[in-house]
């Protein structure tokens, strides 16, 4: 035996307690009555007489309580291994991971995972310790391992199927941190799946801790067959001066069997629009375009279905059309500008239908507040900024969010741009630099992580060192301003510029854009990096028509009939949402700076209005099923296996009692619990007798 705290039996000092009472303990005698002694003479006698322990027992029983309970204050131990740590080499450590993922719900997959998760539970021992795990694209504990089997049985019949794609690193890896505080001497993994091949990752680090078995449950039927609709885009247009919209469906065979007369169907708000019949090969996808339409001035819930397969999630495809955004946008020309000098621009704005642009031309000297009502953005193409209130109208117009465009042509000297206009600028205008002699420069891109060029960044999306540049101006960078250099000639000089102002925007290019100083406006490049001005310049972002279920939506600032109605002036800023699930549940979203984020967990139609009015809703979430799970291709269970457990895995680990440290021993063996109660058994015992003596003497 060894103790742990073994400090504490200087208590047994103690011991001197019962011997100084048994030694100095003096018979009581009782009182006999006797007459005045006054008339006595006193006459001095001595004597001495031992002192001696009188009742044996007493003392050994006082003694010995002190002992045991100094004892076990110093927390004693065995070092004998089979003294408590018997069954617990054969106790079992068990993770069960059950998938929950949506391609769980062909036929009776997901019955035949519970029944399997049940059987798992009703084979616990006595000592086992299970936990519940349930995983599809992310993992949660479902159950603690708390020693109760019947735990682990009712968490499993509260399971539900989710939405969520397969990924089985998640679930691992949450079963690799259970195992890992673990003490008992075996672990076991069980998987409970239909072996999806695009769960797994081989380059996915999960490693199960040593002499862990993974023991897999395959429930799958092994049909591989499986149509599906992976997307749902629009192509939007505008004829008679009117959006037109035309529904494309990409429709995927993942089986290896063509699916011949498929039918597609479209529908908005519960009414079939049309149908469409497509053959589709195995292993292939197919485009379903719809007519056009012209859409409605609301929002509207769209759907696209195909006919029931085995796996009825993804035949479904749900999306909320709602109007197109269209950009408008201000030309301000020189009073002098010839006719056609903004033509290149106008062109590659006219074409631009993602979204579509809506474009007013007029001279600088004409400008007033109407013509800045409902602009995006202003571009000045070879203007003077605009003097005296037009001036401080554009000026508020950046500050306040709106978009800059300023186009350094051949009118556009310094003396055009006062010091008092110059903060609109991310510099000072200098000369004209002259490349007639040398073929022309060059343009280099210098940060192809800005917004603004981003999209340029991949090869072959657009090259702009083909174009030549004769002619351009100086432009010297303040030291005080924020701007940042996108482009630079061949020379170092500064070809494009951006910089914030207030809450706006303002790029410059210091050549023209009218093919006289360049011939960039008729390159590849130019269309596209015009469509990608005009989307940063206007902060534009396409509201999304749906969402894949484990996406986060802000509901501050989507749909867009939510965010307009929180920014209105009428609206206060601690109006509460209430969101209908399409499970049937609610959700009430408090105003938060930082936006009312939503989690999309479930499939289906998110219906969100303000608390307190029942009308319609403002405003619809779209969520379907992520397509990654309609691929139906089985991973074979050993190669899963190999992978996340160590060679050897399958023999039992060492003994649990070789590697406990001695803490965890007289933890386990609790002595100090049972002399406590053995104290106290001989304290009784000792009390009763003592009273039993006492009795006796009187």
């Amino acid at each position: 035996m060894s103790l742990l705290a073994p400090l504490f039996l200087a208590g047994l000092v103690a011991l001197a307690v019962p011997i100084l009472i048994h030694l100095t303990q003096k018979t009581k005698k009782e009182p006999v009555p006797f007459p005045s002694l006054m008339f006595l003479s006193r006459v001095p006698y001595k004597t001495t007489r031992r002192q001696q322990i009188r009742n044996w027992l007493l003392f050994l029983l006082r003694s010995g309580a002190i002992v045991i309970l100094v004892i076990a204050f110093a927390r004693p131990w065995l070092q004998n291994n089979l003294v408590g740590t018997v069954g617990l080499d054969r106790a079992r450590e068990v993770v069960v991971l059950l998938d929950r993922s949506y391609s769980m719900a062909r036929g009776d997959l997901w019955d035949r995972a519970l029944e399997a998760a049940r059987d798992v539970a009703a084979g616990l021992g006595p000592d086992d310790r299970a936990s519940l795990v349930l995983f599809s694209d992310r993992a949660e504990i479902a159950y603690q391992p708390l020693d109760d089997p019947s735990g682990l049985l009712a968490a499993v019949n509260r399971a539900q199927l989710g939405s969520g794609t397969t990924r089985y690193s998640p679930a691992l890896q949450l079963a690799e941190q259970i195992l890992e505080e673990s003490e008992l001497a075996r672990r076991e993994t069980v998987l409970i799946s239909d072996f999806q091949r695009t769960g797994w990752d081989p380059e996915e680090d999960v490693l199960l801790p040593d002499g862990t078995q993974l023991r897999p449950i395959d429930v799958g039927d092994h049909e591989r067959a499986n149509v599906a609709i992976t997307d749902v885009v629009f192509d939007r247009g505008r004829r008679a001066n009117r959006e037109r919209v035309s529904v494309l469906a990409r429709i995927t065979n993942f089986g290896a069997e063509p699916a011949n007369g498929l039918e597609v169907s479209l529908e908005f708000d519960g009414q079939r629009i049309d149908s469409r019949a497509v053959d589709i090969d195995g292993g292939s996808t197919s485009a379903v375009r719809f007519p056009e339409f012209s859409p409605p001035q609301r929002g509207v819930l769209g759907t696209v279905r195909i006919p029931d397969d085995a796996l009825l999630l993804d035949n479904v495809f749900r999306f909320v059309l709602a109007p197109g955004q269209t950009l408008s946008v201000l030309i301000l020309e020189h009073p002098n500008a010839n006719t056609g000098e903004s033509l290149y621009l106008e062109r590659a704005l006219g074409i631009g239908r993602d979204p579509p642009h809506d474009f007013t031309r007029r001279r600088s000297n004409q400008f007033n507040a109407s013509h800045l009502v409902g602009r995006e953005f202003v571009i000045l193409n070879d203007a003077p900024f605009p003097r005296g209130t037009g001036g401080q109208l554009l000026r508020q117009f950046v500050e306040e969010g709106g978009g800059l465009f300023v186009v350094l042509g051949q009118r556009s000297l310094s003396a055009a741009w006062p010091a008092a206009d110059g903060d609109i600028l991310p510099g000072t205008i200098g000369g004209v630099v002259d490349r007639l002699s040398d073929r022309g420069a060059t343009l280099a891109v210098t940060d192809y992580d800005h917004p603004l060029l981003e999209l340029f960044s991949t090869p072959r999306s657009g090259d702009f060192s083909r174009a030549r540049f004769h002619r351009y101006h100086r432009l010297s960078q303040s030291e005080s301003n924020e701007s940042e250099i996108l482009a630079r000639f061949d020379d170092g000089s500064v070809a494009l510029a951006a910089f914030p102002m207030g809450e706006g925007r303002v790029v410059v290019w210091t050549s023209d854009l009218s093919n006289s100083w360049n011939d960039f406006p008729v390159q590849p490049v130019f269309l596209p990096f015009v469509h990608e001005l005009s989307k940063y310049l206007a902060r534009y972002a396409p509201e999304k028509a749906h969402f894949y279920a484990g996406e986060v939506v802000d509901l501050s600032t989507y749909p867009a009939t939510i965010a307009s109605a929180l920014e209105s002036d009428n609206a206060s800023d601690d109006r509460e949402l209430v969101v209908e699930l399409p499970s049937g549940g609610r959700s009430v979203q408090r105003a938060e700076s930082e936006g009312r984020y939503l989690v999309l967990d479930e499939h289906g139609v998110y219906r969100v209005r303000f608390l307190g009015e029942d009308e319609s809703p403002v405003g619809m979430v779209a969520v379907n099923v992520n397509p990654a799970e309609s691929d139906l291709s089985v991973l074979d269970p050993e190669e899963l296996t190999g992978a996340v457990t160590a060679p050897g895995s399958g023999a039992q680990r060492t003994s649990l009692s070789a590697t406990l440290t001695p803490a965890e021993r007289e933890r386990r063996q609790g002595l100090w619990w049972y002399l406590l109660l053995f104290a106290l058994i001989v304290l009784i015992a000792e009390t009763t007798i003592s009273n039993r003596i006492q009795y006796r003497a009187h």
